[in-house]
């Protein structure tokens, strides 16, 4: 006899050094590694580049990510629908590479 599995499927993502450092977040190597049973030196390599999470772990992290909410409001800044008025779109693109520019200037003269 076979059994419903109830399971939700978990939005799959590609774990890149810099994301799996900030799902990491202020924990150690080895807190970070306990919770998703691998071992610190591990999530060290994934963090250096040096190596990427097999399936297993990239499940684990994804569900980690989900349990915690880890880039749920996430949106990809600067993104708009152009259509209609170019010279309008023009400026606003123009505005938020400003305004980005403006951002990672602040961010390296502190």
């Amino acid at each position: 006899m076979l059994k419903a599995i109830n399971a939700q499927p978990t939005k799959r993502m590609r774990w890149t050094p810099r994301l799996i450092k900030q799902l990491r977040g202020k924990r150690t190597l080895a807190e970070f590694g306990a919770l998703i049973g691998a071992p610190k030196n591990t999530v060290w390599r994934w963090e250096a580049g040096q190596s990427q999470p097999d399936s297993t772990y990239v499940e684990l992290l994804s569900d980690l990510a989900q349990r915690e909410r880890f880039l749920n409001e996430w949106r990809l800044a600067g993104s708009m629908k152009l259509s209609g008025d170019l010279e309008r779109a023009k400026s606003e693109i123009a505005d938020l590479f400003r305004s980005s520019i403006e951002r990672s200037t602040r961010q390296l003269t502190k």
